[in-house]
């Protein structure tokens, strides 16, 4: 399945008709259930929940599954206010004062004064996913603007409230005294560092995951960049939140942006994944189309330059399932994370999650590396073979199993980005972490493996999710398990030896942190970020945590599982910690606390800035330090 999608509860499937439907103020939710959803809901499938079972959902999940979960691609020509009147139909319940939109953001939230422009050659503090092209996910001093005795001593200093969520997805941008950054509610939202303070609110079609990258153009123009979760991708200016530009990156129905688009000299490398291995749990489904790729794009005006699909053949008949529906493959080897990239090389780096259909793409489940100019597949090492799945095989029954692949998983993708990294001896390395909990380091070359490593368990939520980080000589590895083990026995962070892959230390999962907390665990699947001497890493129980990066001492750690007074008057909690790890900037920490989906883990809306607070030193009368 997907990584870190959660998808063992209860699937939604609204089977909407081809067409784009009246934005209308007064939407009947009764008129558009039957226009849009009655089709799938008013039969009897298996894990298709009928209009009374729908009545026992709770209506925020209702929604966020229409904006940014399995249901995108049977939504995306729905208005935000047709998605709400849908919920408050199918699940008699009103969602109250719930504003998805720009105007949930009151205006006293606003800054009083806009900021400078970003000047051209700005430094950013934190761009994109991985911090860089080569996704090290690492921080220099310099740009940190903090140091490991710097730990122990930070506070939360702000804390922003995101309306309309119980899920928190986008990783921020850092750039000069602004963070921006992406919400499942569809809403882009620039912030004063200093301060919180809203400067502008963009609103995307569509749950926007990925991160935020910022680009200087040829021409010295700036514009940010990302993907949302219908498969658009957009460009704006970074400081009016104006809109450049969007283009549709692939025409598949259940496409969608998960992994953060890659920006270099005027150009944008688009991931492509989809959620058709949902969609493929049906028995009456043609299981499946969908194949990954990435997509080059001209930064300035958004067209396509090529588009490279990771599965080399076509789709075709492989017969029909004992429902009558057609079956197809190859599909599926979706690419869940944010490309890597080396110019110098003429280099893209890209791993492949699972097929959906047997037989199973030998790119899936594979590392990928192609050529920036054309897309030319240089080489393809593949880790896992014949791992064919769909959410159909999670469940036993008979009238599931239908639509599970004969292969049956054991849906191990790559779902964090690869992480190309120069040793101390000047070789480089090619690092790509798995959830079957191995660790592979290839020569970026030619893809052959160099060293292997099993951190730790792997399964469908287990091993190796959203990302690791390094930095000069070693590699930080959170695991997950959570949904395999329990609280205290899932998670826990490994240091590893680029040398030869040794373990130099690792740090079992943290106890008794889940204690007088419902939906709670203990596992790390967040992505990792490490700055000189200490690495940062957040659970699912609400703590982030911070790790000497000598011995995985626990330097500094805060419980986010908590209610906080946000800076923009909204009510706001913290919760899970889960997907984008911290980033980390000009002497903060800005981390994003609630994993709510599927009502599995703890639900929050809050990012919260930490910076460095030091109790007063002692002086004397005459302003002189005492002993």
């Amino acid at each position: 399945m997907a990584p870190y999608l959660y998808l063992f509860v209860p699937i939604l499937f609204f089977c909407t008709v081809a067409g784009v439907a009246a934005d209308d103020p007064a939407a009947d939710g009764g008129k558009l259930f039957n226009q849009h959803c009655a089709h799938c809901h008013a039969r009897t499938l298996p894990r298709m929940p009928s209009l009374a079972g729908l009545r026992e959902k709770d209506a925020m999940d209702v929604y966020t599954v229409l904006t940014a979960g399995p249901m995108v691609p049977y939504a995306r020509h729905l208005s935000h206010v047709e998605r709400r009147a849908i919920t408050e139909f199918v699940t008699a319940k009103s969602l109250g004062d719930f504003a998805p939109g720009a105007t949930a953001i009151p205006r006293p939230a606003y800054c009083a004064q806009q900021s400078e422009k970003i000047a051209p050659g700005a430094a950013t503090g934190w761009n994109g996913w991985g911090n860089g092209l080569a996704n090290r996910r690492f921080q220099p001093p310099d740009a940190a603007g903090l140091n490991v005795a710097d730990v122990p001593h930070l506070q939360p200093q702000w804390v922003f409230g995101v309306p309309a969520v119980v899920t928190m997805s986008g990783h921020p941008l850092v750039v000069d005294d602004r963070v921006i950054f992406g919400t499942l509610s569809g809403l882009v939202i620039a912030l004063e560092a200093d301060s919180g303070c809203v400067l502008w609110v963009f609103e995307a079609g569509a749950g926007v995951r990925t991160a935020i990258t910022l680009g200087e153009m040829s021409d010295r123009s700036l514009r940010i960049f990302f993907g949302d979760l219908a498969g658009h991708v957009y460009a704006l200016d970074p400081d009016s939140g104006v809109q450049h530009w969007r283009m549709l990156a692939d025409e598949h129905p259940h496409a969608r942006i998960t992994g953060t688009p890659v920006y270099h000299d005027d150009r944008l490398y688009v991931p492509l994944s989809s959620l058709e291995e949902v969609a493929g749990a049906m028995p009456d489904y043609e299981c499946c189309t969908f194949q990954g790729g990435i997509v080059s794009v001209d930064a300035n005006n958004g067209k396509t330059i090529w588009k490279r699909r990771t599965i080399a053949n076509q789709p075709a008949a492989q017969g029909r399932n004992q429902a009558g529906a057609r079956r197809w493959a190859p599909s599926g080897a979706a690419v869940w994370a944010a490309p890597t990239l080396e110019p110098a090389t003429n280099t893209i780096y890209a791993v492949t999650g699972d097929s959906y259909s047997d037989p199973a793409a030998p790119e899936s489940d594979a590392i990928i590396a192609m050529a920036m100019d054309s897309g030319e597949v240089k080489w393809i090492t593949q880790t896992t073979a014949d791992d064919a799945f769909t959410v159909a095989c999670m469940d036993p029954s008979p009238e599931s199993l239908v639509a599970c692949p004969e292969s049956n998983g054991p849906d191990l993708d790559f779902g964090s980005s690869a992480i190309l990294v120069r040793r101390a001896d000047g070789t480089r390395l090619l690092l790509a972490g798995q959830k079957s909990g191995w660790m592979y380091a290839l020569d970026p070359d030619n893809g052959s493996i160099v060293w292997q490593t099993e951190v730790g368990p792997g399964g469908i939520e287990g091993g190796i999710e959203w990302g690791f980080a390094v930095d000069d000589d070693k590699a930080y590895v959170a695991l997950s398990s959570a949904f395999e083990k329990g609280p205290g026995e899932a998670g826990g962070l490994v240091a590893l030896d680029l040398v030869d892959g040794h373990k130099v230390w690792e740090v079992p999962p943290h106890q008794g942190s889940c204690a007088g907390k419902p939906r709670c665990n203990t596992g790390q699947l967040a992505a990792v970020t490490v700055i000189e001497g200490a690495v940062f890493s957040g659970s699912l129980d609400g703590y982030l945590r911070a790790y000497d990066t000598g011995s995985g001492e626990v330097l500094w750690q805060f419980d986010t599982a908590r209610v906080f007074e946000a800076v923009n008057g909204i009510d706001t909690r913290g919760g899970s910690i889960n997907g984008p790890g911290p980033a980390i900037a000009n002497g903060r920490v800005f981390i994003n606390s609630g994993y709510g989906m599927w009502n599995v883990w703890m639900p929050g809306n809050a990012l919260i800035a930490f910076g460095v607070e030091r109790e007063p030193e002692a002086t004397d009368t005459n302003g002189q330090l005492q002993e």
